[in-house]
């Protein structure tokens, strides 16, 4: 006999409910759970951009890098210094902080959207005044936005700031003078301010004599106007909308915005202009029903799977000839052909929130995966044991037929049945770690034996797959238990460590 192995001979109790079982369970739901909203969110997004706060975390703040108020990364202004002047007198002057981006694109957000969000990430004005500007020029959506701080906003309204970007900025753009545009709208803005009883359309002239802004932007030229370069491929779209556009027209589209859009040599003209913030709402239209068609198909898939899976168990046990082979097969596949049905309407309400809630989807999800838990298990935690001890019982009832003289057998009670067990298979059963069927012969008075693993087990250590209860070295029976255990050596990065435990073989 091992040295920490002693034979006691006692009745074990009948086991409780298996709760090692039920944390698998929850274990189980999370992970199944977790798994799919991380599917789901691969197409919770209208496409494969970053998100806007992680957008505008990449803007380079040109105020930390060098102390300038000025970040070109679009590389459209011929002398940033000249703009830097300016706010940077006004600043000292009273306090007024302006920030002048320029950036290639930001995807398909709307750039009023990345302007409220750059300015409250970089929080430009001072704090106890708010009284910060920021001019977001996004190139590619041939956009200006002028966002405002809240203490600025008595001295610059929304009208006054749309007429200073329609009188002085929109006109230097389209003469392809971003420098002068920009500094333009600098200077009237902090006149503007300033002075507010200059009417909008003075403004430039009083700034340029109180800043001496001269255009660095283009060569002297005779005449006080810039001869912007005119194009000469311009293509007469007749006023379509961009879904009526042809396939060749469509073409030549693309092919414009490619060559004049992404570059500082041109703009796009009023038409192409349109057509473009069209194409922008008609491609986000398509890829919103695109991902809805996903959604649809996802949800009708997983219940067309889980659905079909069922079905197909049904069938297979009906065909099985073997009450016994019947028995295995649902036992090994209920766990997760009912859990996948169990939590078909949480996979429903998640794919159906996701079309309205965005990136808000993921707390949301673990909110309702955590409450639908709780409601399970408090309402509904034993009922699939106990569907599936019916379903098995009613498997483990279906009539034998002897193997001897064809005759149909009866089943023996379980008091009854122990007439034909040995002693080990009776301490199997009274441990609750195998149960035995016996089936007798009125004919011929043969009997048969089926063992049957007990579905609900209370021998598996908490936490882990390692059965409480083995195979008895003598007397080759499932009614070892580990009674206690204690550390001899601790586990180390070359040794597993030693454990002594104490095992007894649970007999009647």
């Amino acid at each position: 006999m091992n040295l920490f192995q002693s034979h006691l001979y006692s009745r074990a109790r009948r086991p409780n409910a298996n709760i090692s079982q039920k944390w698998l369970t929850r274990v189980f739901l999370i992970g199944l759970t977790l798994v799919f909203i991380g599917i789901l969110n691969l197409q919770c997004s209208d496409t494969n951009e970053d998100s806007l706060d992680a957008l505008v975390a990449n803007v380079p703040n040109p105020k930390t890098l060098r102390n300038s108020w000025v970040e070109d990364s679009a590389g459209v202004l011929t002398d940033s210094s000249v703009i830097d002047q300016m706010i940077n007198a006004e600043e000292s002057a009273s306090g007024l902080e302006i920030a002048v981006v320029t950036l290639p694109t930001i995807g398909s957000y709307v750039p009023k959207d990345f302007a409220v969000a750059l300015f409250n990430y970089w929080k430009i004005g001072k704090k106890e005044k708010d009284n910060g500007i920021l001019i977001l020029h996004i190139i590619d959506q041939r956009r200006v936005e002028i966002e405002i701080g809240y203490g600025l906003e008595g001295d610059l309204p929304d009208a006054t700031v749309k007429r200073i970007i329609d009188t002085y900025t929109i006109p230097a753009f389209k003469a392809d003078n971003f420098q002068k545009g920009h500094a333009d709208t600098v200077a009237a803005l902090i006149n503007k301010i300033n002075h507010p009883e200059i009417p909008v359309e003075d403004l430039l002239t009083n700034a340029t004599a109180n800043f001496g802004i001269t255009d660095v932007g283009s060569e002297p030229t005779d005449s006080d106007e810039n001869i912007a370069v005119k194009r000469t491929n311009v293509y007469d779209y007749q006023g379509k909308a961009y879904v009526d556009l042809s396939p060749e027209e469509k073409q030549i589209l693309d092919q414009t915005i490619e060559l004049y859009n992404t570059t500082p040599n041109f703009f796009l003209n009023d038409e192409e202009s349109r057509l473009l913030n069209e194409k922008f709402a008609e491609s986000e239209r398509i890829e919103k029903e695109e991902s809805f068609q996903f959604k649809t198909t996802f949800i009708l898939g997983y219940l067309g799977i889980f659905l079909f899976l069922n079905l197909f168990q049904r069938i297979i046990v009906w065909l099985t000839p073997s009450p016994t082979a019947k028995y295995h097969i649902v036992h090994k596949t209920d766990f997760i052909l009912y859990y996948g049905l169990a939590i078909s309407p949480l996979v429903i309400t998640i794919t159906l929130l996701s079309v309205y809630l965005g990136e808000a989807l993921f707390p949301v999800s673990i909110f309702l995966i955590i409450a639908s838990i709780v409601v399970y298990f408090f309402f509904f935690g034993d009922h699939r044991m106990q569907k599936l001890k019916a379903r098995l019982q009613t498997i483990r009832n279906i009539p034998r037929t002897c193997k001897h003289c064809g005759s149909t057998m009866t089943k023996l009670s379980e008091e009854a049945d122990n007439k034909h067990l040995s002693a080990g298979q009776i301490s199997e059963e009274i441990v609750n770690s195998v149960d035995y069927d016996v089936w007798v012969c009125q004919s011929c008075k043969n009997h048969s034996i089926f063992k049957f693993r007990n579905i609900s087990p209370e021998y598996i250590y908490k936490g882990t797959s390692f059965p409480k209860i083995k195979v008895c070295p003598e007397c080759k029976f499932e009614t070892f238990v580990c009674k206690s255990s204690r550390v001899l050596s601790e586990a180390t990065y070359s040794s597993s460590g030693k454990r002594a435990g104490t095992k007894t073989m649970q007999t009647e």
